[in-house]
């Protein structure tokens, strides 16, 4: 009687596995990686949709600023007794003593509020009085241009002293050879009045647009494609950025959708011709900031990634395969070694020695790589705590003396404000829900940072949320405009630098004082760059500041690290070369200087 050894029904084990493998590892995978590929697309496009638009969105915000701190200053110049005097004068006809006297106090007025409030956003002013006198910042002169025909002035006169904005009005400061008519810039322009409603004539302002831009212009528009421009009311070009697709550009006005936006909202869509937009309105000038770029080029990058996960996909599943091909091989060898053993041993029974390309070896290989590898990563450990020990020393310095008094005051005021809208009826939570908002963004902020660092751009942001709750607690007594150019803001500075410096010109500078005003800019140098602090409110004698400096701690600061706090940081970080530096010669008002070096943070290096 005979049996059959092998059953034709039964497959190997390696085709088995190999089959098996496939279909519940390498089919799956695929299936994943297809799901994965489609999402990835989605999600990476929402992403460079909501990237560019924070960008626009700070150009805004910037630009904005910056023509709120140029309102403010022409303000100042307009409402001056003496610059209306001067004006006044100049009325005269002749050639007299008087005359020059007056244009010459008028172009050092100019002067002293282009060096002291313009210099940091890069503005020039020039005053055109009725009679034809050009003004400027050391320029003396009398236009040849007829310019009471002129469309510009004409719509100056009819806006009186509300920001008009035209590029007509770069014809009267090409007269004036001492300004470089090689940029481009931005030019405004509003009517002088006195107090009797009557015309002196008319003030023209110049912004660079340099300053407008920033680099983040630079990031939005490459060589590839792009373009930034502002319209002005009708629509008209006032200045761009990489002029071009102009077809797209009379598109885009003709949309009705795109003609009303709120001033927070940032418009996007598609054009014809596969091309993106997006759009918003400046919120002083009432102004357009519009974006255009070819869909191709927007998305380019994203294409580049997409395209880089299917070719991993490719090489994955591959090397899946291959592996699959190869471990089955070794599992079945072994196997198959010792059934051919057995087969050929008289009585079925042999003594079995452990065959080649078992895993015996393989297991102890493992076992000693990941112990190996288990003291190379306690090293590691070791070595990144020991340096990062110094900076966690400071933040936990900061954060032992953070003061709950800032907390509790803050929790208080917004329960009086809660208290008192719930007797109003009227206003609703909107204030208590922004106030909470504000001193979330603020808590966020202390117990996120784990290393005592920021950037410049992270602490303008909390800056605007503490000043935000403050002008609630204190009503809308102060002003505070923060006009630091966005291309510091990736620069490293230590957290809470600036805040206990602005609560220092709140409660002890504005705080009282009418119409108070808060300024924050910054100038940057060729290694290191310095913020300055300003308020119109009250003043402080040197000797009291360096006390402040030099050892008597500020206990009543929000976080309670003080004038001294900050300074010793500063200087225990990057040396006595940087700290406070207090600005003695403001005799109006109150400033305080940061000097830092210009140091990029370890996570924006890339």
């Amino acid at each position: 009687m005979s049996f059959k050894r092998k059953n034709p029904g039964n497959q190997s084990i390696r085709r088995q596995l190999t089959f098996y493998m496939g279909l519940f590892v390498v089919l799956p995978l695929c299936l994943a990686l297809m799901l994965l590929n489609f999402y990835l697309q989605k999600v990476t496009t929402e992403n460079k949709i909501n990237n560019e638009t924070d960008l626009l969105s700070q150009i805004r915000d910037n630009t904005d600023q910056m023509i709120e701190v140029t309102n403010y200053a022409t303000c100042m110049l307009m409402t001056n007794k003496n610059t209306l005097k001067n004006l006044r004068i100049l009325e005269q006809d002749g050639d007299s003593y008087e005359i020059y006297q007056a244009k010459r106090e008028l172009s050092n007025d100019i002067s002293d509020v282009e060096s002291s409030v313009l210099n940091a956003v890069g503005g020039k002013v020039a005053i055109l009085t009725k009679k034809g006198y050009m003004i400027g910042s050391y320029t003396l002169s009398r236009t040849e241009t007829n310019y009471e025909k002129e469309q510009w002035y004409q719509e100056i006169l009819e806006n009186g002293r509300k920001i008009t904005c035209s590029t007509g009005i770069g014809t009267i400061f090409q007269e004036m050879t001492i300004y470089d008519n090689v940029q481009k810039y931005f030019y405004m322009g509003r009517e002088i009045l006195d107090y009797s409603g009557k015309n002196l004539g008319v003030m023209l302002i110049r912004l660079s647009e340099k300053k407008i831009w920033g680099k983040l212009a630079a990031s939005m528009v490459t060589e590839e494609g792009g373009a930034l421009y502002i319209l002005d009311r009708n629509n008209d070009i006032l200045m761009g950025y990489n002029e071009k697709y102009q077809k797209q550009l009379k598109e885009l006005r003709e949309q009705e959708t795109v003609k009303e936006i709120s001033e927070d909202e940032i418009t996007t869509g598609n054009l014809k011709n596969d091309f993106y937009y997006m759009e918003g309105e400046l919120e002083n000038a009432s102004n357009k900031l519009v974006y255009l770029i070819p869909q191709e080029i927007f998305l380019k990058e994203n294409r580049k990634i997409l395209q880089r996960i299917l070719e991993m996909l490719l090489l994955v599943i591959g090397f899946t395969v291959c592996t699959m091909l190869y471990f089955s091989k070794r599992i079945a060898r072994p196997l198959v070694e010792v059934a051919q053993t057995l087969e050929k041993a008289p009585n079925g029974m042999a003594v079995l020695e452990e065959p080649q390309g078992s895993f015996q070896e393989m297991s102890k290989f493992v076992s000693c790589y990941n112990q190996a590898g288990k003291k190379i990563e306690e090293l590691l450990e070791k070595v990144e705590r020991e340096s990062r020990l110094k900076e966690k020393a400071h933040y936990e310095m900061l954060m032992s003396q953070i003061s709950p008094h800032f907390i509790f005051n803050t929790v208080n005021s917004i329960r009086i404000m809660a208290i008192k809208e719930e007797q109003d009826r009227a206003g609703g939570n909107e204030n208590t829900e922004k106030a909470l908002e504000a001193l979330g963004d603020i808590l966020h902020v202390v117990y996120s940072n784990k290393n005592g660092m920021t950037t410049v751009g992270q602490e303008t942001a909390l800056l605007k949320a503490y000043v935000h709750i403050m002008q609630m607690r204190f009503g809308s007594s102060f002003q505070y405009y923060n006009v630091i150019p966005t291309e510091l803001f990736y620069y490293e500075i230590p957290a809470f630098t600036m805040q206990p410096i602005v609560e220092n010109a709140i409660l002890h500078g504005v705080k009282g004082v009418t119409a108070g005003q808060i300024i924050v800019s910054a100038i940057e140098y060729e290694n290191d760059f310095v913020i300055s602090v300003f308020n119109n409110g009250n003043s402080a004698d040197k000797k009291k500041i360096e006390d402040l400096l030099k050892g008597e701690k500020n206990q009543r600061a929000v976080t309670g690290i003080g004038l001294y706090n900050v300074n010793s940081r500063l200087k225990l970080l990057y040396g006595e070369s940087y700290g406070l530096i207090y600005n003695e010669k403001v005799r109006n008002g109150f400033e305080i200087w940061v000097r830092l070096p210009k140091k990029i943070t370890e996570s924006e290096e890339r």
